[in-house]
């Protein structure tokens, strides 16, 4: 005798998080459906923990090093699941702009690597002090940008722009982890960019998403754009 799973219940009034979506919807829709649960949108909420798998490895890799930047790896890959998470599970303007916040944590942290190996970039607590005012203000950009109705997302893109900018203007001994990086993160780009057009779309499949996906592939690209600053630090100094 075959077992039918019962359908999850559709998100509507007194569902958590409804009225909240209702009155202040985000500014994209994904493909996966929404449930009447503490987490609305299952798959796209738990691929997340693929960055937290990412911080702990960065963690290990870092937890003895004396470089201040390369310790704050693990540290904002974690805010980026954790945000990232959460406007996921609720997928509401509040938490989408928290969401970009964790976006911002890791995107200015790797160019401010990039600039700090080009020695553009200050060192010690001006270097953090200046880190915490452009993630502050990216963010808060992005609230007024959500505002006015314009899509924040292209400052994301400006930002990955100028991450690849900032390293090919740059000797490496060698690219090939950044290059790595690029290709995990043109994958991850092609798949959310399916998931958006509803390319490929099956909105009741709980158990794949290609948006989910992304987050996956994207927490890959991280921890290869990691391994690439940790080995290009350790030329420069010698070890």
């Amino acid at each position: 005798m075959a077992i039918e799973l019962a359908s999850p219940a559709a998100f509507g009034p007194g569902c958590p998080w409804y009225d909240l979506h209702r009155r202040f919807p985000p500014n994209i829709d994904w493909c996966e459906e929404k449930i009447c649960a503490l987490v609305v949108t299952p798959f796209n909420s738990w691929t997340n923990l693929a960055y937290l798998i990412a911080a702990v490895l960065m963690w290990a890799a870092a937890r003895h090093s004396r470089d201040a930047t390369l310790r704050l790896f693990a540290p904002a890959t974690a805010l980026t699941g954790i945000t990232s998470f959460v406007y996921h599970q609720s997928l509401n303007a509040f938490s989408q702009v928290l969401d970009f916040f964790g976006m911002y944590a890791f995107c200015v942290l790797l160019l401010m690597a990039n600039l700090h190996r080009m020695r553009r970039w200050p060192t010690g607590a001006r270097a953090l002090h200046l880190y915490g005012l452009a993630v502050v203000a990216l963010t808060s950009l992005t609230a007024v940008s959500f505002m006015l109705g314009l899509p924040a997302q292209a400052t994301v893109a400006l930002l990955i722009v100028l991450i690849v900018w900032s390293e090919l203007v740059q000797s490496a001994a060698s690219r090939r982890y950044f290059w790595l990086s690029v290709l995990a993160m043109g994958i991850a780009a092609a798949l959310s960019a399916l998931d958006l057009t509803r390319v490929w779309c099956n909105a009741a499949n709980h158990w794949f998403q290609p948006h989910g996906a992304w987050h996956i592939v994207t927490a890959l690209a991280i921890y290869l754009a990691f391994m690439h600053i940790q080995r290009a630090g350790k030329r420069e100094s010698g070890s």
